[in-house]
């Protein structure tokens, strides 16, 4: 009975030491290496620069249609 008692100690311990150790693996894959970072942080800059014309002409577009509109207001109707 008391050898039982051990066997189960030493497997419950084994397996809690198991599950323990399984579970640091998580925080090691979520951290982010040198190139995965300078990857994320060049595809950042890309896209900020694609984005930039891409809004100034949107800006120009919006100050056209509000002078044409405003030109439109402004002249009598015949």
């Amino acid at each position: 009975m008391k050898k039982m008692l051990f066997y189960c100690i030493i497997a419950l311990f084994f397996g809690s030491a198991t599950l323990f150790a399984c579970s640091n693996n998580q925080e090691a894959e979520s951290e982010k290496g040198r190139i995965e970072k300078m990857t994320e942080k060049t595809g950042k800059e890309i896209a900020d620069k694609i984005q930039t014309p891409i809004e100034k002409a949107r800006s120009v577009k919006n100050q056209q249609d509000d002078r044409s509109s405003a030109m439109e207001e402004t002249l009598p109707e015949q």
